[in-house]
């Protein structure tokens, strides 16, 4: 079976590489052998994996093509999961990689300043790929835990009809440190704050998508 994941969002800032680099390299370490695929012209990923770390050994596909979502397929024959990190815009690229995605994880920063756009930046990333609307959920980035903006954004979310995550993102500089060695926290610190944020997200999709065990 295929597994390819699309992180997308069209709103810069919303922890997108961060979030598809997290989760890789937490299936990485937890027996899976995903591939991520670099379709962001940006290059953040292909550049964590250049760092000392290496983002632990996961392998990172450069192509910030139109033809991205034809690497995806390709890789995924092999039956690992494929995690593509989308341009942090509207484009052709990323509406190709959403519609050959098995399941798209749709970042969305719980800032005042994101709240008026939202709604209609949903509509028009999940609903411009055509065809019949992809599974997807939403997930809240750099969150302050139980804070009053990011319950309002839930809510609203919910409310539009936009499924979210359980889990969030909560905004902590443990992200940023690790990034300075091309890790993520999962590979500083197991068991630390982030660590465990990362791997309940990352149950939750597994419940979702059945990311698959290494054979």
């Amino acid at each position: 079976m295929r597994q390819i994941i699309t992180v997308a969002t069209m709103k810069g800032g919303s922890g997108k590489s961060t979030l598809a680099s997290c989760l890789a390299v937490h299936w990485h370490l937890t027996g899976r052998l995903p591939t991520i695929i670099d379709a962001d012209p940006q290059r953040s990923i292909a550049r964590l994996a250049l760092r000392e770390r290496a983002l632990g050994g996961v392998p990172v596909v450069e192509d910030a093509t139109n033809d991205a979502w034809k690497t995806a397929q390709n890789l995924a024959a092999s039956g690992r999961p494929i995690i593509i990190d989308t341009p942090g815009f509207r484009s052709q690229a990323t509406l190709a990689c959403i519609a050959a995605a098995d399941f798209l994880l749709v970042p969305v920063k719980a800032s005042p300043l994101d709240v008026d756009r939202m709604l209609d930046t949903l509509n028009s990333l999940i609903d411009g790929a055509g065809g019949k609307r992809p599974n997807f959920r939403c997930i809240l980035t750099q969150t302050i835990r139980d804070s009053v903006i990011a319950k309002q954004i839930r809510a609203e979310l919910i409310e539009a009809g936009f499924p979210v995550l359980e889990n969030e993102m909560v905004n902590r500089v443990a992200y940023a440190e690790a990034g300075l060695w091309g890790a993520t926290p999962s590979l500083i610190s197991w068991k630390g704050p982030a660590a465990r944020e990362i791997a309940a997200i990352a149950s939750e999709m597994d419940g979702i998508v059945g990311i698959k065990q290494a054979a």
